[in-house]
């Protein structure tokens, strides 16, 4: 297949999926997200959506935003999880059991500061990128280019210093931390391409850029900066993250509380963070579109088209090929 003609393949990958999960306007019940579908598997049948209000039923996609009155039904062995707003959890939808979105009623959330975590994360994963990735995916053999996946250019928990980029895992390499001090932390020699930053090392202060670089034989030198949160912010953010486990990790499936922290992450800039969590749970669940879309979101905000375009092409693939 030709260069161009594998990104235009690309793009419209990129597209359709866009089009699938962009919030649009209802004439059901105001203009507020009332649920998001975090998990979609079309099997060989279909899962669709009717906006209240209206007759026509369209394809439902991976982080669709519903509102009040919207309804969602599944053919064949086909089935969908919606995370609905508040604290009321999430409902499947499966053949013959199709689920009218509602309105949260009045006083339905017991904590203020807990509907706002979860109205937050659902208005996050609602949103979608505004233009596709502007890479071309190459058919080139041999060796990929060494890139730094995460962290990169971004703030980071402090107890979550790992370290990943894109290369062979035959390959050696050498790591370095360097703050504006200078040299914090060498390794040579490292197998693989990922670095737990040694618990015996020096201890990174917070709030301090540091630069972490990655050689390799026959490789330009890669480097990105990242930051560890204060330890007051690290703190409230475990909190919460605390809180999203424990009171709605009993009420929502599995891929619905990896879409809530992913979103709640990234929506405080963590996106080295929410990648952890979303490798995790493609690790447990690789079939489910929504998390690699999710991934395709977080490269392209973190500046890699490439490997966003990928993700978008895997979901896209997961959403249509059991029906061929």
């Amino acid at each position: 297949m030709g260069t161009k003609r594998l990104w235009g393949v690309c793009a419209l990958t990129v597209l359709s999926l866009v089009a699938l999960s962009a919030p649009r306007p209802t004439s059901g019940q105001g203009g507020e997200v009332a649920g998001v579908i975090t998990e979609i598997k079309p099997g060989h049948g279909r899962v669709e959506v009717k906006a209240a209000g209206t007759e026509a039923w369209r394809q439902a996609g991976p982080l669709q935003a519903l509102r009040a009155g919207d309804t969602v039904r599944a053919t064949e062995n086909g089935s969908a999880v919606i995370l609905l707003s508040g604290e009321r959890g999430s409902v499947k939808v499966d053949a013959g059991s199709p689920v009218v979105v509602a309105a949260p009623k009045p006083g339905e959330s017991k904590l203020q500061k807990a509907r706002a975590l979860v109205e937050a994360s659902l208005g996050f994963l609602s949103g979608s990128p505004k233009e596709p990735p502007q890479a071309v995916l190459s058919t080139r053999a041999g060796p990929k280019p060494l890139v730094i996946l995460t962290p990169r250019n971004g703030p980071v928990l402090p107890d979550s210093l790992v370290f990943e980029w894109l290369g062979s895992r035959s390959s050696h390499y050498t790591v370095r931390i360097v703050g504006p001090g200078g040299l914090v932390l060498e390794r040579g020699n490292v197998s693989g391409a990922r670095f737990d930053y040694p618990s015996d090392a020096s201890p990174l202060s917070p709030k301090v850029r540091y630069t972490f670089q990655v050689l390799s034989l026959g490789h330009p030198a890669q480097e990105a900066w990242f930051e560890l949160l204060d330890p007051g912010r690290a703190q409230a953010i475990r909190q919460d993250l605390a809180w999203i486990e424990q009171n709605l990790g009993r009420i929502v499936s599995h891929n619905s509380l990896v879409a809530l922290r992913v979103g709640f992450l990234s929506r405080e800039g963590l996106l080295h963070d929410a990648r952890l969590s979303l490798t995790t749970a493609l690790a447990r669940d690789p079939d489910e579109p929504t998390l690699h879309l999710l991934l395709g979101n977080l490269y392209l905000k973190t500046g890699l088209p490439d490997l966003a375009a990928e993700s978008y092409q895997e979901a896209q693939f997961l959403l249509t090929s059991a029906r061929r």
